[in-house]
């Protein structure tokens, strides 16, 4: 909305002179202000005038009492009127000042959400899956990134609105991943074949479960699992053929020397994990197998490692690092002092030491596992 009102201009200027005040307390008060106005004028400014309010109220927030932010979180969460722009600065904050906004807020678009998830916290997620309306786009996000804890929340939410593809995946994770079975059976939205595909591994008590729960008998389930093994198979055809492709376009790329770091974040931030790991093992001559447990069986100074060795900048080394957690459901998040530590450790390595360090590992693996 347009702000041609020139009451409101003048009270917005007043607001930005009053920024120029470097004091803690008057930051404090300049937080309040800001947020008072917003409430009572919001509907009245102009789209560039909120997100100035918004950049200026992110910039002070470090500088606000804990208790206050908390406070008006709990205010906002279910205030079907409240300034958009704060809600999302808030569902950003600490999970302590987030969670009811997370939990309430009716304001935050599905794009907001999604944003939320790839980038704050496991407790951030956990968060969004009591949400009382999910919609398929956010459960996939959750689902592609969440752990087990996030993914046992989320199917425990009789409002989640899970679809087939995010089904397939949950069904595939519960065989190697028995928590996540039985909030799967009592789904009532679960895909019938699923179902009598995960009565090949459940336990027999589960088992009668899935009969009970989905009406099926002993020979619809032999009928509906020999047509998963068969998509079962076409799945796994069609993934071979996908790796071939994805091995000839690094062998491509390293031809024409574009495989380079920026590559490798581009494939994590499209989620093609599998092209990151081929790329990966092709930059720094690992076997894929090796390179992947590499990469996900072992600590961060040993990613550490490979990272320096594909001349990845220190200060791109702990992005990578997570986003390559995330694309494989795998929990991302480090303290403060561990993130201080493995940079460090970064700092210090020496181009000879770490390339004789991998050559190493690969040895080991060649002979046994990693040690």
């Amino acid at each position: 909305m347009a702000s041609n009102n020139s009451p409101i201009k003048e009270e917005i200027s007043r607001l930005l002179a009053f920024a120029h005040n470097k004091k803690e307390g008057g930051r404090s008060e300049l937080f309040t202000v800001i947020v008072e106005f917003l409430e009572h004028r919001h509907t009245e400014m102009a789209d560039n005038e909120l997100s100035l309010m918004s950049e200026i109220l992110t910039k002070l927030l470090n500088d606000v009492a804990m208790n206050i932010r908390e406070k008006l979180a709990m205010r906002l969460a279910q205030d079907s009127n409240a300034p958009v722009e704060l809600i999302i600065m808030l569902a950003n904050d600490q999970i302590e000042v987030a969670l009811p906004v997370l939990s309430l807020s009716r304001l935050l678009s599905d794009d907001s959400l999604i944003e939320i998830i790839r980038h704050k916290t496991v407790q951030h997620q956990l968060a969004i899956t009591s949400r009382r309306e999910l919609s398929p786009g956010v459960c996939r996000e959750l689902v592609s990134i969440g752990n087990s804890k996030t993914l046992i929340m989320l199917l425990n939410n009789p409002r989640a609105r899970i679809d087939r593809e995010s089904f397939s995946f949950l069904v595939n994770k519960s065989r190697d991943n028995p928590p996540l079975q039985p909030p799967l059976i009592e789904r009532p939205d679960l895909p019938k074949d699923m179902a009598a595909k995960m009565y090949q591994w459940v336990s027999d008590s589960l088992k009668q479960s899935i009969l009970a729960n989905f009406h099926l008998g002993e020979i619809e389930i032999d009928r509906l699992v020999t047509g998963a093994v068969k998509d079962a198979t076409a799945e796994d055809d069609i993934l071979t053929t996908q790796e071939k492709s994805e091995i000839l376009l690094v062998n491509k790329l390293q031809k024409a020397d574009r495989l380079k770091p920026s590559f490798l974040m581009k494939c994590l931030r499209q989620g093609q994990s599998s092209l990151f790991e081929i790329a990966f093992a092709k930059m720094i001559q690992v076997p894929l197998k090796i390179m992947r447990s590499l990469l996900y069986d072992r600590d961060t100074k040993t990613i550490a490692v490979v990272c320096y060795a594909a001349a990845i900048d220190r200060s791109v080394f702990m992005t990578i690092y997570q986003l390559s957690r995330t694309v494989r459901n795998l929990d991302p998040d480090l303290s403060d002092s561990e993130i201080a530590e493995v940079l460090e450790y970064y700092r210090k390595l020496d181009r000879q030491d770490v390339l004789a360090t991998i050559e190493k590992w690969v040895a080991e693996a060649t002979r046994g596992p990693l040690s």
